[in-house]
């Protein structure tokens, strides 16, 4: 009997164990249930990046009338007209390290209890974007880390106020994504045996090639090669993890570090926008976890460097830490650039805020935030916005992006207008 093809905007290959989505393919035809023509291409996501010891704000900022290119946007220089630095923005709170899980809430309510401080929320940009963008797609959002954080690092909230803790773990993540929750002790054997998530869904992808265009056979051999390739480093990851350790290993040849981790998340990112998996994504960087390889160096966490005092030795340790940050966004930018969606590069169609709660780790200041936008429907002109400190919200920035989405807001936190005139 010929195989009956029903496609909608969530593509599946199928195999005992395994449940692997697919890119948009225009050679197969949509499902009457699906939305036909462009529209059904013209899927936004939203990807939130936090890091939560904000970055060296004399490297971050452009000054006004001046070419020179602050360090730490070097590595995004061949990006350079895709994005927008933001400077002069905050939520106007004063809460130092406790402070930046306002970040995408836009609010800070310390509650003391006894001598401790609980930090209530409200909801965040991600989660409040993800109940119009990801309506129809597997997963209302996803909250990934470059390593294990704390609660009171969190960067999404719920409408309830409750902080949704992150993944650290890419496995678990791949899982997520490309595994059969239907039939969990078919899957746990199969990927005990090591088998390829591709292996267990090959015959469902044989009998696919053969029902699509040459184009589109290349666009499903290079996402199984990106999937493939994203096992190879899980699985060289949890060797590590997973051998025993007499002594500790040359640090060079540790495969598991905060950047490569962070790399990992990015790439699952990319796949699980591409694959229509979730359209709304929030990274955490937190302060410590996994070691940072800094001069052959280990660092078990940058805290210290955050807190320099302004010693010059110090600071440039800092400035290249989170140099390695903006390395990994820049990454992520080209890999989005490189995979089409529909009739655009999925970069556009792809909104991009990394930021932080923290204006200044060394004087535990939450004004004047670092704001990085790229990507999505805003206008980048290759220069950057800068306010007067105190004079425009943060938050007025997040209602232009969410009316950028399509989604109608006027307002978000404490708003007081939008900055549309700049960006939209």
């Amino acid at each position: 009997m010929k195989r009956t093809v029903e496609i909608n905007r969530r593509q599946f290959l199928r195999g005992t164990g395994g449940l692997m989505a697919l890119p948009f393919l225009s050679s197969l035809p949509l499902s009457i249930a699906s939305t036909a023509g462009p529209v059904a291409q013209a899927r936004k996501r939203l990807m939130c990046v936090g890091t939560f010891l904000g970055m060296y704000p004399g490297e971050w900022h452009p000054q006004k009338n001046s070419s020179r290119v602050p360090r730490l946007l070097e590595p995004l220089a061949d990006h350079r007209s895709d994005f927008t630095v933001v400077s002069g923005v905050d939520h106007g709170i004063n809460g130092g390290h406790k402070g930046t899980p306002s970040l995408l809430s836009g609010v800070y309510q310390p509650e003391y209890i006894g001598e401790s401080i609980m930090v209530r929320n409200q909801i965040t940009l991600d989660q409040l974007a993800a109940k119009t963008l990801s309506r129809d797609s597997r997963y209302h959002s996803l909250q990934l880390g470059a390593s294990e954080g704390k609660p009171t690092q969190t960067l999404s909230w719920d409408e309830n106020g409750v902080p949704l803790l992150p993944q650290a773990d890419p496995a678990k993540v791949f899982e997520k994504l490309f595994v059969n929750d239907l039939n969990p002790k078919e899957a746990s054997r199969a990927m005990g045996f090591k088998r390829s998530i591709l292996d267990i869904v090959a015959e469902d992808a044989r009998s696919l090639q053969k029902e699509i265009s040459s184009e589109d056979r290349d666009k499903v051999d290079a996402y199984f090669t990106s999937i493939r390739d994203v096992e190879k480093r899980i699985e060289r990851q949890q060797q590590w993890v997973n051998t025993p350790k007499p002594g500790v290993p040359p640090l060079l040849e540790r495969p598991t570090t905060f950047h490569e981790n962070l790399d990992l998340m990015f790439e699952l990112s990319a796949l699980a926008f591409e694959h229509d998996c979730t359209r709304v994504i929030s990274i955490e960087l937190p302060a410590g976890g996994l070691p940072i390889i800094l001069g052959g160096e280990q660092l078990s966490g940058y805290h210290g460097q955050s807190h320099h005092g302004k010693d010059p030795k110090v600071v440039e340790e800092l400035i290249k830490i989170e140099q390695m940050h903006t390395r990994s966004l820049a990454k992520f930018i080209t890999r989005l650039k490189g995979i089409q969606d529909g009739d655009a590069r999925l970069f556009d169609r792809t909104q991009i805020l990394f930021g932080s709660g923290l204006g200044n780790g060394s004087s535990h200041s939450n004004r004047n935030l670092p704001v990085l936008l790229a990507g999505g429907d805003l206008k980048h002109t290759g220069t950057d916005l800068i306010f007067e400190e105190g004079e425009t919200p943060l938050s007025n920035v997040f209602v232009t992006m969410l009316q950028s989405l399509g989604i109608e807001a006027d307002r978000f936190a404490g708003s007081t207008g939008n900055i549309n005139n700049e960006l939209a």
